[in-house]
């Protein structure tokens, strides 16, 4: 009997904590989005290899006014904003897609604002911010570490469907070829397996700009191969600290700069990969898309929040268009809105069940992660 009284007395607590912690207000404060570009041309493309495309500079202003719409709903701002000086933060890496991707979901979200894209390098050139040069000697740390035989032959079934649709042969002896780029935290093959990946991203780009058509368990195989050296930084938790740490300071940064309403961050699949690892995200399930981990244009998007009781709070999401709506160019509204997750940070405590954090733990977070040369940052 007591037992049972016990069970009955935690269960009406947890219900009340709950209930009473989700029937508290939250007023939206400011949003910080990190995003991957949008569709751009293959890496096979010539002097057009890696330029956003048409279709993806359409597909991000689409992106741009269902944020418009949200934040508009949500009351941060108000229909045709135009903010003021410091209320708003668009940054990309030095690269025409990101860039471009910028300027594009700008005019979706602030239309007649004529938001002004900052970039810090010349074109092409590499912002370390968003591709960060790695210390050396954890660069000979990871090449030893790593296990690339595995995970190709893990890979078999996939790296057979690229082969078939492509007409390109993986040599098993290119594996030694493996190697990390010296500038970034970047995994390179050569060889048949950079072939591989090569036609791994022109049939993902091809597809997606509606010029091929294969079925959605071809496309999965394809994707997982186009993606395969971003991704393998998933399971490395320190290169991907190291990688994401100027990305997390800045981050930091942006929600604690007062008066700031809405942050832009463009980069690349890599940035997103490894802020998710380096911040502990939970596995998560991504409906709606053959690809594994970053979908193209994706988005991680912090809201931070102003409860009735006078404390901050954060909720972290993952929002990105599904292979459908890419390949139909759907219009992206509160009634078709693109496909968004909710994001659970291993090992921290929400306040409701609607995985809402308390605002000074996501930044501890955000801090704890970050790692500079093999070294926590102070």
């Amino acid at each position: 009997m007591k037992k049972f009284l016990s069970s009955v007395i935690i269960f009406v607590f947890a219900v009340t904590f709950f209930s009473a912690a989700h029937a508290m207000d939250y007023q939206l404060e400011q949003v910080v989005v990190i995003s991957r570009h949008n569709l751009r041309n293959s890496l096979k493309a010539g002097d057009d290899r890696g330029l956003l495309t048409l279709r993806g500079g359409e597909m991000e202003t689409l992106m741009g006014q269902y944020f418009e719409a949200r934040l508009r709903a949500q009351g941060l701002f108000p229909k045709n904003a135009q903010p003021s000086i410091g209320e708003v933060r668009f940054y990309a890496n030095s690269y025409q897609r990101t860039i471009a991707t910028a300027k594009y979901f700008s005019a979706g979200v602030f239309p007649i604002a004529n938001i002004p894209i900052e970039y810090h390098r010349a074109l092409g050139q590499k912002d370390r911010v968003f591709l960060s040069p790695p210390d050396p000697a954890f660069l000979k740390q990871l090449q030893a570490e790593a296990d690339w035989k595995k995970s190709f032959a893990d890979l078999s079934k996939e790296i057979a469907t690229v082969e078939r649709l492509s007409g390109e042969k993986f040599n098993p002896a290119d594996i030694k070829l493996m190697k990390i780029g010296s500038e970034a935290v970047e995994w390179k093959a050569d060889g048949s397996a950079k072939k591989i990946q090569l036609a791994a991203d022109a049939i993902l780009m091809d597809y997606y700009d509606g010029k091929v058509s294969y079925s959605e368990s071809e496309m999965r195989d394809v994707a997982k191969i186009s993606s395969l050296f971003i991704n393998s930084n998933f399971d490395h938790p320190l290169c991907a600290k190291i990688f994401a740490s100027p990305m997390l300071a800045v981050i930091s940064d942006e929600l604690n700069t007062p008066g700031r309403k809405f942050t832009f961050l463009c980069g690349h699949d890599s940035n997103l990969s490894n802020v998710l690892t380096a911040i502990g995200v939970e596995e998560y399930f991504l409906p709606g898309t053959f690809e594994w981990r970053i979908p193209i244009a994706s988005k991680i998007v912090i809201k931070k929040f102003r409860g009735t009781d006078g404390n901050e709070y954060a909720r972290l999401s993952f929002v990105y268009p599904s292979s459908a709506q890419i390949v139909n160019r759907e219009m992206l509204t509160l009634d078709n809105p693109p496909m968004q997750v909710t994001l659970k940070l291993r090992g921290l405590q929400a306040v409701d069940a609607d995985t809402t954090y308390k605002l000074s733990d996501v930044l501890q977070r955000l801090s704890d992660a970050q790692i500079v040369d093999g070294r926590r940052a102070a």
